[in-house]
C-alpha cells in the first residue's frame, strides 16, 4: 500500500449506478478519507469519470474547467420531462426530421450560448436539488447560462435512422454544459419529440476513454495488488490540462 494516496483514477463509469457510488466504492476499498469526481455523470449516461484521490481533490476544477466529448442517440417521436430515459413521457408524435433538416440547424447551437439546465438536473433552487423539486412536482425557474459548445456533429447511420427513429451525434463543449438540455432545444428548433436514449462521455480533458478502466477491473486489479499503474500522480495531470479554447 502506498503511504501516501494523493492521485487519480480514471473510470469507465457504466450505465445504472450513480457518480456518487463510485466515489463511495473508491473510499471505502482504498481507505482514504478524501474522495471526490470532476464532472457528475446521470446514472442513465456513460463513460469517463475522473476520481480525485487525496490532495488531488483540491485541484478538481482544473479538471472540470477542461473540454468534454460526449456521443449521445436522440429518438425521435416521444418528449419525457426529464430528457432522457428515465422520465416520464410527456409527449409524443410520429413526426420525424429529415437528415438534411437536422444537418441544417446544427451551427445554431454552436460557441457560446445560452443554455437554460433540465429540471431534473443537480443545480440548487432556494438550497434544495432542482431534480426533488421536479420530482416532487413542484414549480421552480431555472435561469438561463452561458456554456460553450465547440463542435457538433450528427454520426450518420441510416439503418438506425429508418429503423429506430435514432439519430447519432457527437460533440465537444465546456463545462456545465446539458447534453438533455441541447436535445430539448434541438427538438424545439425542429418542432419534434424526441429524448436521449444513450449518452457516453468519451473525454474529459486531458483523458480519453480508451485510457479509463471500469470499477469491476479497477477491482480486481486492486485485490491481485496489481493497480498501481491505474493510479495518476497529482502534478502529471495537471501538467496536461488544456482549458476550454474559443
Amino acid at each position: 500500500m502506498m503511504k501516501s494516496l494523493d492521485g487519480w483514477l480514471i473510470i469507465n463509469k457504466d450505465i445504472g449506478v450513480t457518480s456518487r457510488h463510485i466515489v463511495n466504492i473508491i473510499k471505502k476499498t482504498l481507505n482514504v478519507k478524501k474522495v471526490g469526481h470532476a464532472g457528475t455523470l446521470d446514472p442513465a449516461a456513460s463513460g469517463i469519470l475522473v476520481i480525485a484521490v487525496g490532495k488531488a481533490t483540491k485541484s478538481i476544477e482544473y479538471i472540470m474547467n477542461g473540454n468534454k466529448k460526449y456521443k449521445f442517440s436522440v429518438k425521435w417521436g416521444t418528449t419525457t420531462d426529464s430528457h432522457d430515459i428515465d422520465g416520464k413521457v410527456v409527449s409524443f408524435s410520429k413526426k420525424k426530421p429529415n437528415i438534411c433538416e437536422i444537418k441544417n440547424i446544427l451551427n445554431d447551437f454552436k460557441g457560446e450560448i445560452l443554455q437554460k439546465p433540465p429540471r431534473f438536473s443537480a443545480i440548487k433552487v432556494n438550497g434544495k436539488r432542482a431534480y426533488d423539486l421536479a420530482r416532487e412536482g413542484k414549480k421552480f425557474l431555472l435561469k438561463s447560462r452561458k456554456v460553450y459548445l465547440k463542435t457538433i456533429k450528427l454520426i450518420d447511420n441510416i439503418n438506425d435512422y429508418n429503423k429506430k427513429n435514432l439519430s447519432n451525434f457527437e460533440i465537444e463543449c465546456g463545462k456545465g454544459f446539458y447534453v438533455r438540455a441541447l436535445v430539448r432545444d434541438i427538438c424545439k428548433k425542429l418542432n419534434v419529440d424526441g429524448h436521449v436514449v444513450k449518452l457516453k462521455r468519451i473525454e474529459s480533458k486531458p483523458f480519453k476513454i480508451e485510457n479509463s478502466v471500469t470499477i469491476d477491473n479497477f477491482l480486481y486489479l486492486y485485490k491481485k495488488n496489481d493497480w498501481k499503474n491505474l493510479f495518476l500522480p497529482i502534478y502529471s495531470v495537471l501538467n496536461k490540462i488544456k482549458y476550454v479554447e474559443k
